[in-house]
């Protein structure tokens, strides 16, 4: 992978600017969104497909997934699932507690709209497997 020297040089001067012996959280974030880019463009290059190829099977245009590469922040999961088909792989994706014991597997089926619109909020009040009637 790339790498992102030029940040890993900036928080170091940043951090000795300002005396803080302790990385501020909002570092710890920065250098996962970098860690996903990295991770993102090192599957896409391995497939050979370029950033328009990738960009245009998942319906998103080139700028954002150039954005996502440069660790411009962290897409919806949507959005990650469209990205693995385009580049034709799966990810599983790792949340909560890092330090955590215990580890359960729990699956997301993104093709039932309940699912996408609780992930994404839904209407207030209502549970993401509310409602999955016809409207």
């Amino acid at each position: 992978m790339a790498g992102h020297s030029r940040w890993k040089t900036l928080q170091a001067n940043r951090l000795a600017e300002t005396g803080e012996a302790a990385e501020h959280p909002d570092y710890e974030q920065a250098g996962r969104d970098l860690r996903l880019g990295d991770q993102l463009r090192a599957i896409r290059r391995s497939r050979n497909l370029t950033q328009k190829e990738v960009a245009e099977r998942a319906r998103i245009s080139q700028p954002a997934l150039s954005r996502i590469e440069l660790g411009g922040g962290v897409p919806d999961i949507e959005t990650l699932q469209r990205l693995g088909r385009a580049m034709g792989v799966r990810f599983r994706i790792i949340v909560g507690d890092e330090n955590a014991e215990q580890e359960e597997s729990l699956l997301v089926n993104l093709t039932s709209r309940a699912c996408r619109r609780g992930l994404r909020g839904g209407r207030p009040g209502r549970s993401p497997a509310a409602g999955t009637g016809a409207r």
